[in-house]
């Protein structure tokens, strides 16, 4: 009992940080990544991903490199699996200098397919709605009053004068002359009617 004793003790004097293996296992993980361990690093690196003591962005880290690992590697489906849960932990989670382009547009292309799945991710405009029947028509104009549909509205005044008019002036003019004529030319009703000259007959039909 009493050894029993001691080792919880002696526990209690360890400090916390050599207890709490994730920073660790982080470190260590990248490390071995950067030697090309590939072994050693994907072992810390799974460790360091579902350490309890590291914050979000911390385990976002790891499954990044296990990410970039696994791409390396040619497997794409694990990769794709290990940047989803990286960017759902850190979403400005980054590659560090250094890494291929290759690399960086399949971490991207997972970027691009969680902000289409997320609530009020970008989403294509709706296409318009075509009225039923067709696109609208705009309706006939309205005639002006007094007119029906079909009829042509009137002249304006300044649009001149019809010729018939002038046609009535001009007749009622050479009427006015032609009486003129016979009082001025022409005698008295009585010389007319005996026969005298100076008597010009006009017979209005």
């Amino acid at each position: 009992m009493r050894w029993a004793a001691g080792i919880g003790f002696a526990l209690l004097l360890v400090p916390a940080a050599v207890l709490a293996d994730g920073k660790r296992d982080l470190e260590d993980g990248i490390a071995f990544y950067d030697n090309l361990d590939i072994d050693r690093a994907r072992t810390r690196l799974a460790s360091a991903s579902v350490a309890e003591d590291l914050s979000s962005a911390d385990r976002a880290r790891a499954f990044l490199y296990l990410g970039m690992l696994d791409f390396e590697l040619g497997d794409t489906a694990a990769a794709d699996d290990a940047f989803e849960k990286a960017l759902r932990l850190d979403r400005g989670v980054k590659p560090p200098p250094g890494t291929s382009p290759k690399t960086k547009d399949a971490l991207a292309r997972v970027a691009k397919t969680i902000d289409a799945e997320e609530p009020g991710g970008a989403k294509p405009p709706p296409p318009a709605e075509t009225p039923p029947g067709g696109p609208a028509v705009a309706p006939p104009p309205t005639p002006p009053p007094g007119l029906t549909a079909g009829m042509a509205p009137p002249p304006d005044d300044d649009e001149g004068v019809s010729p018939w008019v002038w046609v009535g002036v001009g007749a009622g003019v050479v009427a006015a002359a032609t009486v003129a004529a016979i009082v001025v030319f022409g005698g008295s009703s009585s010389d007319c009617e005996r026969g005298e000259g100076g008597c010009l007959l006009v017979t209005f039909q």
